[in-house]
């Protein structure tokens, strides 16, 4: 019995030093930094943090947080106010022409927005005479319409994603659209344009793949696998596809949706439209980590334990929408999450004073190094990015990502859409008139995620890199009492002399996107070029977001 026990702690002993060895191996194998932003949103660059913390950063809501105005020229010069529905908005910066862009959805005798019980089941949630339109801003804040979208067919959603695709060398081919067809499965059609307005789908218009519904469907070209992706929607419950029906929830007698993600590649969109090879089906599971080599989930799905841990989420939280925004290497998932779906037991009729949280929408941010291996880990803390306005608000009960984000200025401008009322519960016959909008918030430069330090002092240890240039900027703020400074270690982690211990001074009451640290005999970094090394960061009552090595 003794022998068989120690025997047991042997192996235990040898499977923790085993993953120990593992763990060490990973913090100190070199990644590359080269001359590219490092973003602190994760672990892809740091091998040891002390006494620090991540912090999602807080964008301030402009336009004194009210919702943008949307007009078009009527007869005579004069202008009129149109109804830009909050959902399906992508927008773009064009900088030679000093223009906002955005595409967009614009809502004409919207039936849904009115007091009626002449709704039928089929119109609830559906509305009336949507159209895509194209609008310019010079100030980003008050939107002109330009145009109508030509040549589209819609489904009844009149959903759109607008790529301003950079990496296509055919002028006809620029812009690309996903949209919903006029068909009888809920798909995924694309098209192709040269000035964004006049549109020509592929593949004649149908379809590019199965069932895809009202959702974010987004083509973009991810230059890490030299591929286009396409996102778009699975059906895990009702619904159609291949993973329809799968998990099972009704809700009194009707079916749930129980809605997640998949992304699929193609290389040559315009060789092959439907050509789409599956990556990976996503839904939320509970886990905060998904891993890019995680087994596929319609084997998961077999697992009983797995499965009502999917049921009980699909009830608590479901992905709404989502699109890949790619940042410095990040891919950020734009989402909004629908919280505690179909119930409204905070009331069965419209309520535009209440601040509801229940059945509401809240857009939050994941991350991603690859775009298939996701950190859902804001979600599942409950801090959005965007935070839902106040009771009373425009924006109290819903909140949506537009498809990308501007970098303008030295901040992000982050456009989102907002309703006035619950997403509803179609599945049990109601509906809530709502009003909404589209918004605008904007977020310091790289602000996403800061590694924070408070009173006592935090470091944050790099894993190794080759030195490719001769200076270090550091996106930090440590304004009023803050302090940071910098030591350079070798691959080893032993600090380099020059450049660490008292050579390292502390610098104070710096609050400054693209910082410069220095060392009392070092002016720079050129000495060590081509060198391996780490760095380590000392904080105190700061906040650091980015580390970039310059030329």
């Amino acid at each position: 019995m003794t022998r068989q026990s120690d025997s047991v702690r042997l192996l235990l002993g040898c499977v923790v030093t085993v993953a120990l060895a593992a763990s060490v191996r990973a913090a100190d194998m070199p990644v590359h930094f080269g001359l590219q932003k490092q973003l602190l949103v994760d672990d892809h660059v740091i091998s040891e943090m002390k006494n620090v913390s991540r912090r999602l950063g807080t964008p301030v809501k402009a336009n004194a947080g009210k919702p943008l105005a949307f007009t078009r020229v009527a007869d005579g010069g004069r202008k009129v106010g149109i109804d830009v529905w909050p959902l399906f908005a992508s927008v773009y910066y064009d900088a030679s022409r000093k223009k906002f862009r955005m595409w967009h959805r614009v809502s004409f005798n919207d039936r849904s927005r009115r007091q009626t019980k002449k709704l039928t089941d089929d119109e609830i949630g559906v509305g009336a005479d949507y159209h895509r339109g194209y609008s310019e801003s010079s100030d980003g804040v008050h939107f002109t319409l330009v145009s109508l979208l030509k040549g589209l067919t819609t489904g009844g959603d009149t959903n759109l994603v607008v790529t301003v695709d950079h990496h296509e060398t055919d002028p006809a081919h620029r812009y690309k659209i996903a949209f919903d067809c006029d068909c009888q499965v809920n798909g995924a059609a694309l098209a192709h344009s040269s000035d964004g307005i006049h549109w020509t789908p592929y593949n004649r218009g149908k379809p590019v793949t199965y069932r895809a519904a009202d959702f974010t469907n987004q083509v973009v070209w991810d230059p890490g696998r030299q591929a286009y992706r396409l996102f778009t929607r699975t059906d895990f419950g009702w619904g159609g596809g291949p993973l329809a029906g799968r998990v099972k929830i009704t809700v009194g007698k009707k079916p749930l949706e129980v809605r997640g993600v998949r992304t699929m590649i193609n290389r040559d969109v315009k060789a092959d439209p439907t050509k789409w090879e599956l990556e990976h089906h996503w839904v939320l599971d509970g886990e905060e980590k998904l891993s890019s080599d995680r087994p596929p989930i319609s084997e998961l799905l077999k697992d009983p334990e797995y499965l009502a841990r999917v049921r009980n989420q699909a009830l608590r939280r479901q992905i709404y929408v989502m699109t890949d925004w790619l940042y410095e290497g990040v891919h950020f998932g734009l989402m909004s999450v629908l919280e505690y779906p179909t119930d409204i037991s905070e009331g069965r009729k419209s309520d535009h004073v209440t601040r509801h949280e229940r059945s509401v929408e809240n857009f939050y941010i994941a991350t991603s190094r690859d775009g298939i291996g996701w950190d859902f880990h804001w979600v599942y803390a409950g801090q959005p990015l965007v935070r839902r306005g106040p009771a009373k608000a425009w924006d109290k009960d819903m909140v949506f990502p537009t498809t990308q984000l501007i970098t303008h200025k030295d901040q992000h401008w982050i456009y989102y859409g907002g309703n006035n009322e619950r997403h509803g519960a179609a599945e049990k016959g109601v509906w809530f008139v709502r009003q909404g909008g589209i918004g605008l918030a904007r977020l310091r430069l790289d602000g996403f995620v800061a590694l924070e330090a408070g009173d006592q002092v935090g470091t944050v240890t790099t894993k190794p890199f080759r030195l490719d240039g001769g200076r270090l900027q550091l996106n930090v703020d440590a304004r009023s009492k803050g302090q940071v400074r910098v030591e350079l270690l070798n691959a080893a982690g032993t600090p380099l002399p020059g450049y660490s211990g008292g050579d390292a001074p502390w610098h104070r009451g710096v609050d400054n996107l693209r910082f410069e640290p220095s060392w009392k005999h070092q002016p720079s970094l050129s000495a060590l070029k081509g060198q391996v090394i780490r760095l380590r960061m000392h904080m105190k009552q700061a906040r650091l977001y980015a580390v970039h090595v310059r030329p």
